[in-house]
């Protein structure tokens, strides 16, 4: 990985975590009288692939109305994210030599976070799912990247906790990977901090 020029970072589960989740959207769903006309697997696609404000034009009335009924729910989940104790070191450290993304699949409100703890200060670009309007691990946000960078697939290392939308969607890109686990649930992982990445970049 020694000819890395840029690293991209996931988000939750990766540099910041959820200390308290109520799962809003999925809450949403749940509390709905039919699902909003829709399986949950559309929902919670269109959920992370359009605003707020074009989702409350998009579906039922009874979408606005449980929001605003339930928004106390998620602004106990927004307010309990926490970045995880290594992060702001590492990513002031890695971002004088190598040029930083962020790339997550989210819900627009859960972007505040970024702007909260102050991590919007350490990337260059930010590419979050909700704005570019798909979803890790299609090949079309991954092909963003590039497009911005300008550089080589081997330059580039993805780092996150997904399997399937991180690990596979980047290395189908070509790109270097790292599946990071900080719960260490199971040993299907590379790293378990951002701690352990100096020494695997020199490799």
């Amino acid at each position: 990985m020694k000819h890395t020029k840029v690293i991209v970072f996931d988000l939750y589960n990766t540099l910041v975590e959820i200390q308290k989740p109520t799962k809003f959207f999925l809450k949403l769903f749940k509390e709905s009288r039919n699902g909003f006309n829709m399986d949950i697997s559309s929902y919670l696609n269109l959920v992370m692939t359009k605003s707020v404000k074009e989702l409350i034009r998009i579906l039922p009335l009874e979408f606005e109305e449980l929001y605003v009924e339930n928004f106390s729910a998620l602004t106990t989940e927004i307010a309990s994210v926490e970045v995880y104790k290594e992060v702001l070191e590492v990513l002031s450290i890695l971002s004088k030599d190598f040029e930083l993304y962020l790339l997550s699949n989210l819900a627009e409100p859960y972007k505040k976070p970024v702007l909260a703890t102050d991590l919007h200060l350490f990337f260059d670009h930010m590419i979050f799912s909700c704005d570019f309007g798909a979803l890790k691990p299609s090949r079309t946000i991954f092909k963003e990247v590039e497009k911005i960078s300008g550089k080589h697939s081997k330059e580039i290392l993805m780092i996150g906790d997904s399997y399937k939308a991180d690990i596979i969607g980047a290395q189908s890109m070509g790109w270097n990977t790292l599946m990071i686990n900080r719960k260490k649930s199971n040993e299907d992982f590379d790293i378990q901090n951002l701690h352990e990445l100096n020494e695997l970049l020199k490799t």
